[in-house]
């Protein structure tokens, strides 16, 4: 095996969108605020009457004052944030599936999983529909049955499952729990 740490071109974290999306709207607003206002301080020579009394009062706002200082501090955690909810790893795109010592990796992503496993779920006799979640420990399987006595349902869908995961054999989650509701 070669120095390359096996499947990091396979499976990898997603971007982090939401942080860098809130920072960007942010920035935006502020940005426009502030070109609005010195654009009219230059064009005009006086500061716009909508927001005059507002710049005169923060003209005059030292930094000693509470509400300078309660503005910094929502900032200063509003940043932190949003910094660590950039810095914290999404959660992986696509599982490592049939490891085994053979050269070479094979991903497939959790949309396809749940597609093969709720295939499975349906091909059982008495199961209706199924609807698979991947969870980050475990599996959760829903069934919807017609039949009066749930039980014999789940332990089929249960073992069909577990049958179409070992198929599989994904590096996480094995785990499964399913449930029956009846139609």
């Amino acid at each position: 095996m070669s120095a390359r740490q096996a499947g990091i071109g396979l499976v990898r974290r997603p971007a982090r969108a939401i942080p860098t999306g809130i920072a960007g709207v942010i920035l935006l607003v502020f940005g426009g605020l502030g070109l609005w206002l010195l654009g009219t301080y230059v064009v005009e020579g006086r500061w716009p009457v909508a927001a005059a009394n507002q710049v005169d009062a923060l003209a005059w706002t030292t930094l000693e004052s509470v509400a300078a200082q309660a503005a910094a501090g929502a900032l200063a955690v509003l940043g932190l944030a949003l910094v660590l909810l950039a810095a914290w790893p999404g959660r992986v795109s696509r599982l490592l599936v049939l490891g085994d010592d053979l050269p070479g990796d094979t991903a497939l992503s959790r949309r396809d999983l749940a597609r093969h496993l709720q295939s499975a779920a349906e091909n059982v006799d008495g199961v209706h529909s199924a609807r698979i979640t991947p969870r980050r420990r475990r599996i959760d399987v829903d069934v919807v049955t017609v039949v009066d006595d749930p039980a014999p349902v789940v332990s089929a869908a249960t073992t069909a499952v577990d049958r179409a995961l070992g198929e599989l054999r994904p590096g996480e989650p094995t785990a499964t729990r399913v449930r029956a509701r009846r139609r």
